[in-house]
């Protein structure tokens, strides 16, 4: 029998991020999130508190790890600023939170640089 989790998991929309560069990474990581997130391009709508199920794959690895967000940005076509559009996703489960630390890892160094992201 399916466990509860899994099955509300089964029914969310699957967004597929594939993170070539460490430098693509640093551009779509939001750490200023409670919980960490992702921004996402896309000309797909979402709706604020919209939860999604991302599977992720970093760079220089084949695995996809996935985690469970909650949508807690938007960024509409046309916005100020020249940025992409797309949604700002907070990670919101443990698989989330575990892949915030692997991230925040591996962004040690660019998290200092101060460089522009995709989103600030």
């Amino acid at each position: 029998m399916a466990s509860t989790d899994a099955l509300r998991k089964s029914k969310l929309p699957i967004i597929p991020l594939r993170f070539k560069t460490v430098d693509q990474l640093y551009r779509s990581y939001m750490p200023w999130f409670k919980n960490g997130g992702l921004f996402i391009p896309t000309i797909k709508r979402f709706q604020m508190g919209q939860e999604i199920l991302m599977m992720v794959n970093l760079p220089e690895s084949k695995d996809k790890f996935p985690a469970v967000g909650i949508v807690s940005w938007v960024c509409p076509q046309n916005s100020t600023g020249h940025k992409k559009q797309g949604v700002g996703v907070e990670f919101s489960d443990d698989e989330g939170l575990a892949l915030r630390y692997r991230i925040d890892d591996m962004l040690k160094e660019q998290l200092k640089s101060g460089a522009p992201t995709y989103t600030l």
